[in-house]
């Protein structure tokens, strides 16, 4: 069987190989490089002859770089995934046995690994939840899914920019799940395929701050867009006031303990709010070379 695998890349070089290896040689493998590292490309390419990396004019954010990776993709069935995804050897053939015998879907994933940490999506009230058994794997029906391990269905999807490219980082895929719930189409998790991820380990740790100061940028600038466009502008005033009030105390209390790195962060959030609340592009980018 041949999937297409896509990868969403920023400073991700020291993850990168050990993820493509989990691979079958025979699939197709693009990595976006957001952070335009023609090194990374050489390299790359050179080791792995199943893999293409893209490098952008700019950085593209998620949704965009996705969009661009999908339209190119050749195979019927995409895996999207973060490069700080940890994986075993089974996962994929199993994922692939599944695929074979379930062809009704929209979007498809293994559950993470310690649900106590963190759950990868978002279930169906139960009296609605459908809940499937196909050979030895157990699915349920749900109305969300993160994309750290993200399995698409292309012919599910007439149009092939998909995500909402307004969106730099953060929501853009709650916004695609909110949509294809709204529509009926199907979403499941296999419940006894399990993965791990990082978090927050996509990048390289030398540039944790930089990185973090554009998270909590983009992160308040989407949850305000967000819930304007799939509401109103009012209920989105409603839902990230607590973020407003939570950005001012930390710069006060950070600027009393002189926290010169705490500042910098709240002040991006609150930026971020600023931003999306006055209608302005989702504009900052991370200032790293």
């Amino acid at each position: 069987m041949k999937l297409t695998v896509i990868i969403i890349s920023y400073k991700s070089d020291h993850l990168l190989e050990n993820i493509i290896t989990k691979f079958p040689k025979n699939y197709e493998i693009l990595i976006i490089e957001n952070s335009l590292q023609k090194k990374t490309k050489i390299e790359i390419e050179k080791k792995f002859k199943n893999t293409k990396v893209i490098i952008p004019e700019k950085n593209l954010g998620y949704a965009t770089a996705f969009n661009l990776a999908f339209k190119k993709s050749k195979h019927k069935f995409v895996i999207t995934l973060t490069p700080d995804v940890l994986i075993n050897d089974s996962l994929i053939s199993n994922i692939e046995k599944v695929i074979k015998n379930m062809k009704n879907f929209s979007l498809l994933a293994p559950e993470y690994k310690n649900k106590k940490i963190y759950q990868n999506y978002s279930p169906i009230k139960r009296l609605n939840q459908k809940k499937l058994k196909i050979k030895n794997f157990s699915i349920i029906e749900v109305k969300d899914i993160d994309w750290c391990f993200c399995i698409l269905n292309k012919s599910k999807f007439k149009n092939k920019r998909i995500l909402d490219e307004n969106y730099f980082l953060y929501f853009e895929t709650m916004d695609l799940c909110r949509k294809l719930y709204n529509e009926k189409k199907k979403m499941y998790v296999v419940s006894n395929l399990k993965f791990a991820h990082l978090g927050t380990s996509s990048s390289n740790k030398k540039f944790n701050v930089e990185i973090q100061i554009n998270r909590n940028w983009h992160f308040s600038w989407s949850k305000f867009y967000f819930y304007r466009k799939n509401y109103n502008y009012f209920f989105a005033l409603k839902k990230i006031i607590p973020n407003i009030i939570q950005s001012i105390k930390g710069i006060l209390i950070s600027v009393l303990l002189l926290r010169f790195t705490h500042i910098k962060l709240h002040l991006s959030s609150l930026k971020g709010i600023i931003s999306s609340i006055f209608f302005m592009k989702s504009y900052f980018r991370p200032n790293i070379n």
